[in-house]
C-alpha cells in the first residue's frame, strides 16, 4: 500500500518568463494614449466657447509637444528598468538624438536646404524626391549615426533590440521637431495636438527601418555591404512620400502652415504608416527569428 499524497488537481505548468521589455506592446500603448489625448484636444477646441490668449495657446502647445516623450519615459524607459534583462543606454540614445536633431538636423533642413523655398511649387515626383534626399536622408542618417556609435553592435543581441533603440532615437528626434513647430507657430490646441501626433507617428514608423537594418547587419548572415545604405534610402523615400502627401501634391510643405483638413489627412497618413510598417517589421522579425532558431537546431543535431 502506498501512502504517497494524492494530487486532487493537475499540476500547473510554469509560465515562461520573458526577460525583455516587449517593444511592440509598449509602443502601441504609447501611440493609443497619444491618439486619445489628441482626439480630446480636438473636441475641446471645437466645443470650447471661451477664448485663449497667445500665451495660453503656447503653453498648451509646449506641454503637448513633450507628451510623446513623457509617454515613452513612463512606458518604455521605466518598463525597461523593470525588465529582468534591461537594454542598456536607451535613454542615452534618446538624448543623443535630441542633440543631433537640434544641432544638425533642424538647422540643416531649414537653413541650408530651405526645402519650402524651392519645393513648395514643384511637381509631385520632384517633391517626393527632393524631400527624400533632404529631409529624409538627414533625419534618418542622424538616427543611424546615433545608434551606430553609441550602442551598435555591442547592445544588439536580438532584432527587437534594433527596434527598441530606433524608437528611442525617433522619439528624441520627434521631440525636437515638435518643439520647433510649437515655438514657431501660434496654433489652437486642436491643431497643435494634431500636428504633434502626426510628426511623432511618422518619426516612429519610419525610424524603425534603420533599427531593423542595423540589427540584421549584426545578426544575419545575408546582410551585405549595401544593406544599411539600402535601408537608409528606403526610409528616406517613405519620409518624402509622407511629407508630400501630407501637404498635397500642389499646395503645402513640411512647415506648419496646413489647415485643419490637411492636419487630419496628415494624421491619417501617419496612422497608416504606423500600421503598415509595424505589422510588416513585426512579421519580418518573427520570421527571421524562427529561421535562426531552426538553423541553430539543425546545426546542433549535425
Amino acid at each position: 500500500m502506498s501512502f504517497d499524497p494524492i494530487l486532487l488537481a493537475p499540476q500547473q505548468e510554469e509560465r515562461e518568463v520573458f526577460p525583455y521589455r516587449r517593444v511592440w506592446r509598449t509602443a502601441l500603448i504609447e501611440i493609443a494614449i497619444l491618439l486619445v489625448l489628441t482626439v480630446i484636444a480636438v473636441l475641446v477646441t471645437r466645443f470650447y466657447t471661451g477664448t485663449l490668449t497667445d500665451a495660453q495657446r503656447g503653453l498648451f502647445s509646449v506641454a503637448f509637444a513633450v507628451t510623446p516623450l513623457m509617454l515613452w519615459i513612463i512606458f518604455s524607459y521605466f518598463g525597461e528598468r523593470r525588465a529582468l534583462l534591461p537594454r542598456e543606454r536607451l535613454f542615452a540614445v534618446m538624448l543623443l538624438s535630441v542633440l543631433a536633431a537640434n544641432a544638425i538636423g533642424i538647422p540643416l533642413v531649414e537653413r541650408v536646404f530651405a526645402v519650402d523655398e524651392w519645393l513648395s511649387t514643384a511637381s509631385g515626383s520632384s517633391r517626393i524626391l527632393g524631400y527624400a534626399l533632404s529631409v529624409g536622408v538627414t533625419q534618418e542618417f542622424l538616427k543611424y549615426l546615433v545608434m551606430r556609435y553609441s550602442v551598435w553592435p555591442q547592445a544588439f543581441h536580438s532584432r527587437s533590440d534594433g527596434i527598441a533603440y530606433a524608437m528611442a532615437a525617433s522619439i528624441g528626434y520627434a521631440t525636437v521637431v515638435n518643439l520647433n513647430y510649437v515655438f514657431n507657430t501660434i496654433a489652437d490646441p486642436g491643431s497643435a495636438a494634431l500636428h504633434v501626433a502626426e510628426f511623432t507617428l511618422i518619426q516612429l514608423a519610419v525610424g524603425i527601418i534603420m533599427g531593423y537594418f542595423l540589427a540584421e547587419l549584426k545578426l544575419s548572415r545575408d546582410a551585405g555591404v549595401f544593406w544599411v545604405p539600402g535601408g537608409l534610402l528606403f526610409a528616406a523615400l517613405l519620409t518624402g512620400l509622407a511629407i508630400t502627401f501630407r501637404g498635397g501634391l500642389i499646395v503645402g510643405g513640411i512647415g506648419p502652415n496646413g489647415n485643419a483638413s490637411t492636419a487630419f489627412q496628415g494624421l491619417g497618413i501617419a496612422i497608416f504608416l504606423v500600421a503598415v510598417l509595424f505589422a510588416s517589421f513585426y512579421f519580418l522579425i518573427n520570421n527571421a527569428d524562427e529561421r535562426s532558431r531552426g538553423r541553430s537546431r539543425t546545426e546542433f543535431t549535425r
